[in-house]
């Protein structure tokens, strides 16, 4: 059986569908999909949820849609608090994403927070306080912040 005919339509296939996630109604379908389960009824898709709903807003920040980014983690945020194994990365790359949209001040405030929690102890993607500090320092210099 020949199946050389199929490759092309295959191909197309696969291109429109990623070309498809990559667009509003993907991201908005995986969010929905991410956001179906009720937060606290089965621990184990809260994380395998929390830890899409992280996946697509660095996903969107990759895409350069930070304010999409900014929201979708903070509904992760919202949806399973601190204790979301992705809570304090989230933090950061919001903190990120604000400072990519101008919002310098509310960047700052995160910086501060995340600095005085001492988030690296929590999750190890995010800097250590030596480095969020340095960052912080900048982002006020730069922007005379409060």
């Amino acid at each position: 059986m020949d199946l050389s005919g199929l490759k092309w339509p295959a191909i197309i296939l696969v291109v429109v569908a990623v070309g498809w996630l990559a667009s509003s109604g993907g991201v908005n379908y995986m969010v929905t999909n991410f956001t179906k389960a009720v937060p606290g009824a089965n621990a184990a898709k809260d994380q395998t949820d929390e830890a899409g709903l992280s996946k697509v807003g660095g996903y969107l920040m990759y895409l350069l849609r930070y304010e999409k980014a900014a929201e979708v983690m903070n509904l992760s945020i919202t949806r399973y608090g601190t204790t979301g194994k992705n809570y304090y990365y989230n933090e950061y790359r919001i903190a990120k994403c604000l400072e990519k949209m101008g919002r310098m001040q509310e960047s700052y405030n995160i910086l501060n927070a995340l600095m005085n929690a001492d988030a690296r102890q929590y999750d190890d993607r995010v800097p250590n306080r030596d480095v969020l500090a340095a960052r912080a320092a900048k982002l006020k210099e730069v922007n005379n912040l409060q």
